[in-house]
């Protein structure tokens, strides 16, 4: 008898996944627990296992199709074992869908969008779970679908080559994607269980550039390390503050993980800099570009991503001035930076012109008061003030 590899729940909130690549063919013989595929999940693009061993006989899914937890995904076959037409009657039967919950019956149609029924005999079509579920989540009547073929059921393929038969509002319905399902999860997360307050504060950055350009001559280094370092310095020096969210409380963690955003095609990811109170400039600046290019190329591991206790986000390079960063929960403090831009400023009694940056912590106020907050705001812009003090 056949049997079935299925699309295992490997996280608590992991409700489908989307298939990026097939590390198996047919004629393979698969092990329990081996890896087979990647997937795309509510985290990032992971390994999955085999739920089963055996010899592949066909994969029923495809690069790119979302597919719910615990779904069929590949055919196995026994050591030996033939497919045959009495066990593909049984693979029939059990794998294509019927009328009823996971099928609908809909009158046939031409690609063309009119009914089969208006030109010739009324036919019955059937759609696939996949196909049925994309066409609700991109509003398309099932009854304008038909397959490509007569006689066929409707798939995913037919879902997407649809055009209205009407002109309609120039508009695309977009479903979110499982990451972006958990960003916007994890977003409404904070928003409605951390009341955020935002602090805001002006750097002098001209010594900040000055000592840029000096580490520059040794390696590749950017901004970003450098506001890492300092504020884990900061933090170094309020180590009550290094903590995370808990039920009925927060826990103040030892190791100070500093998490930097980064803008990728698939959104917004958080790679976390471990320990960055103990590793250089240089050091964080080697491990941060590795984390971008793997957070850029779709190869962030969950670990990459875990553990944070503090979070940097940097919209300078878009010219965007200042922000109120929404906190990236379980932690309890975030600071956003500002673009830098040459602007007016008293030094030593006189007017002068001074390129300066606005940086923002938000944090929790259910964990911290504002004037504990302040005093750490104030650490890290003293650092960026006059970075030489970070490596003291």
């Amino acid at each position: 008898m056949p049997k079935y590899l299925v699309l295992p729940k490997i996280g608590m909130n992991m409700e489908e996944g989307v298939i990026d690549e097939w590390l198996i063919k047919p004629g393979d013989k698969v092990e329990k627990e081996q890896i087979v595929l990647r997937a795309e999940t509510d985290k990032a693009v992971q390994d999955i296992f085999a739920t089963d061993g055996g010899i592949v006989y066909k994969l029923l899914v495809h690069p790119g199709d979302t597919v719910p937890c615990q779904e069929k995904i590949a055919i196995l076959l026994e050591e030996g074992e033939e497919y045959t037409e009495e066990t593909a009657d049984q693979n029939k039967a059990s794998a294509e869908p019927k009328p009823g919950p996971g099928t609908a019956d809909v009158p046939e149609r031409k690609p063309g969008g009119k009914a089969a029924g208006q030109e010739r005999k009324k036919g019955k079509v059937r759609i696939s779970p996949l196909a049925k579920k994309m066409a609700e989540d991109l509003g398309i009547p099932i009854e304008e679908l038909s397959p490509e073929e007569e006689g066929k059921r409707i798939v995913k393929a037919d879902v997407l080559r649809y055009e209205p038969p009407v002109p309609r509002e120039s508009s695309v319905f977009v479903p979110f994607t499982p990451r972006r399902k958990a960003i916007a999860r994890h977003m409404l997360d904070s928003v409605n269980h951390k009341p955020r307050v935002t602090l805001v504060t002006t750097v002098d950055c001209e010594n900040l550039i000055a000592f840029r350009e000096k580490l520059k001559k040794q390696t590749r280094v950017s901004y970003n390390e450098i506001i890492v370092k300092a504020c884990a310095a900061a933090l170094r020096v309020y180590p009550h503050m290094n903590c995370i969210t808990q039920e009925g409380g927060f826990c103040i963690k030892e190791d100070i993980n500093i998490g930097v955003a980064v803008d990728t095609p698939d959104g917004l990811l958080v790679p976390v800099l471990k320990k960055a109170d103990q590793k250089g400039i240089f050091e964080l600046a080697g491990e941060f570009g590795s984390l971008t290019e793997k957070a850029r190329n779709g190869q962030l591991s969950a670990e990459d991503m875990s553990g944070g206790t503090f979070s940097v986000s940097n919209v300078g390079m878009f010219g965007i001035e200042s922000f109120d960063p929404i906190i990236n929960s379980p932690e309890c403090l975030i600071l956003g930076v500002g673009c830098m831009k040459e602007t007016a400023a008293v030094v030593e009694h006189e007017i002068c012109v001074r390129t300066c940056m606005q940086i923002s912590l938000s944090f929790d106020h259910t964990v911290f008061d504002g004037a504990a907050a302040a005093k750490l705001l104030k650490a890290i812009k003293d650092l960026l003030d006059d970075p030489v003090m970070m490596l003291a």
